[in-house]
């Protein structure tokens, strides 16, 4: 394996090339990021060992880059200690690892034997995730009609510095579509300061956004910028902006007419340059009806409105995405590749998807971790897809009608019997007949399900089936 370290700092350097090279490892550096995708190609390097700050760019921007020209290659992020955050984007852009500094050697060999297992995976690499990687959209999968649109708008509208309100119900991923805007736009090399609106008391909003002085409150202790002077130059990502109290969406208003902040407590403004991103999965017009939510702010962030759309409404995605999942978490967890059959892929095809991708994407690892198989199953999946697949057959005219003359506790008795033993032999169809699975499948016990295919004279076909794997 040829590994590429680029990093200024010659404290990370000179360890990490130590144990590489005691590895057997042919190892590269570059002390700067500008060239460093062409020599990839000429150098035939396999991993890619990035820092995160440069005099000529940005770690995290880098390996955003290596994914998109080389999706095969394997790439990971130094990390600063205790950096969790840091290791969560470097993910999200792309890479399959992080190496936290200051450089460990035990650290550092158990780094080495995931890559070469990482590396054994992409070699296999199937049709379904190559198919995926070809979908890939600056971070975001679709070969539907939609998605395709998305994109276009996407790069069109980056290219600018217009305002831009993403809608979507939660999960749909209306911050990588701000990522995208952001790195398709000229300020790609400045920072992207992401806030959810949500996550923090109102009374606490304005200071982070807006920054504040010595004494402006109780713990003011020094003088505090806020994200909008640490955007200046790039892009503020304002998420669940619904959630933004009376005061705060004055002040934004403020800063998107007049490119000018005050931070709390003081008496001048500062000027800053911030395109803003703003997403809601709230009816923002309903809100400005009954006085949540200011019209003016609605329609200074809305110069352009980009919907995306829920899963359930571009279902076509959901094997290309699923197959994209099972790649990033092989890689992640160090586990064998493993595909999905085709019972397993009907499930999630017709699931509703509530969540959205972040629902499919947490069905997958987990169904990854669980299987023990060649293969993804309908075992493997959460009893949440499994819920729904085939509806509850009621009593048809002909059972109410022969059950007619019976006494009505007797007759329910009878229409219960025979929805079991319906339900019950579809699910032991789904499951092969075998009992421990099906028992899964349906979150039961297995001696519980054992004793209600006796009580319904269905033991037999479990049992034969039981025998025969045994």
């Amino acid at each position: 394996m040829r590994v590429l370290i680029v990093t200024e700092d010659q404290d990370v350097l000179v360890p990490l090339r130590k144990v590489l090279a005691e590895q057997g490892r042919d190892v590269l550096h570059s002390p700067r990021i500008t060239g460093v995708l062409d020599f990839i190609d000429k150098a035939e390097v396999d991993l890619v060992i990035a820092d995160q700050q440069f005099a000529d760019g940005n770690g995290l921007t880098l390996l955003e880059s290596i994914r998109k020209e080389y999706p095969n290659k394997l790439s990971a992020l130094l990390t600063a200690p205790g950096s969790q955050y840091s290791s969560i984007q470097a993910f999200e852009r792309g890479a399959t690892d992080s190496l936290p500094k200051p450089i460990d050697r035990n650290e550092t060999l158990a780094f080495l034997k995931r890559a070469d297992s990482m590396k054994s995976i992409r070699e296999q690499g199937t049709t379904e995730a190559s198919e995926a990687t070809s979908q890939d959209f600056r971070g975001m999968y679709g070969a539907t009609q939609v998605m395709r649109d998305t994109f276009k708008m996407i790069s069109r509208v980056g290219r600018t510095d217009v305002t831009v309100l993403v809608t979507g119900e939660s999960g749909t991923g209306k911050e990588l579509v701000a990522r995208a805007l952001h790195e398709e736009s000229g300020r790609r090399n400045k920072p992207f300061i992401a806030l959810n609106c949500s996550a923090l008391p109102s009374e606490l909003v304005e200071s982070e956004l807006f920054g504040h002085t010595r004494g402006a409150f109780t713990g003011a202790v020094k003088d505090r910028g806020g994200l909008f002077e640490a955007a200046n130059g790039g892009t503020l990502f304002l998420d669940e902006i619904g959630d933004l109290g009376p005061l705060a969406q004055a002040k934004v208003l403020r800063a998107l007419e007049n490119g000018e902040v005050m931070r709390v407590g003081g008496t001048k403004s500062t000027r800053v340059d911030v395109r803003v991103i703003a997403a809601t999965n709230r009816p923002l017009d309903d809100m400005i009806l009954d006085g949540r939510f200011r019209e003016d702010l609605l329609y200074r962030l809305k110069v352009i409105t980009l919907h995306l759309p829920p899963l359930r409404e571009r279902k076509e995605d959901v094997p290309l995405l699923a197959s994209y999942f099972l790649q990033v978490f092989a890689e992640r967890h160090n586990l064998p590749a493993r595909q999905i059959d085709e019972e397993a892929k009907r499930a999630l095809l017709e699931h509703e998807w509530p969540g959205n991708v972040r629902e499919l994407r947490n069905v997958i690892e987990g169904a990854l971790v669980m299987a023990d198989g060649t293969e993804i199953g309908v075992v493997d999946l959460p009893a949440s897809v499994m819920q729904r697949r085939e509806p509850i057959a009621m009593p048809t005219a002909m059972m109410l009608e022969q059950a007619g003359d019976l006494p009505f506790v007797e007759a329910r008795e009878r229409a219960l019997r025979e929805f079991d033993r319906a339900f019950l032999s579809a699910a032991l169809a789904r499951n092969g007949g075998n009992i421990a699975r099906t028992a899964r499948a349906l979150g039961l016990h297995r001696q519980s399900l054992q004793k209600l295919l006796a009580r319904r004279d269905l033991r037999q076909a479990g049992d034969q089936r039981e025998a025969t794997e045994g």
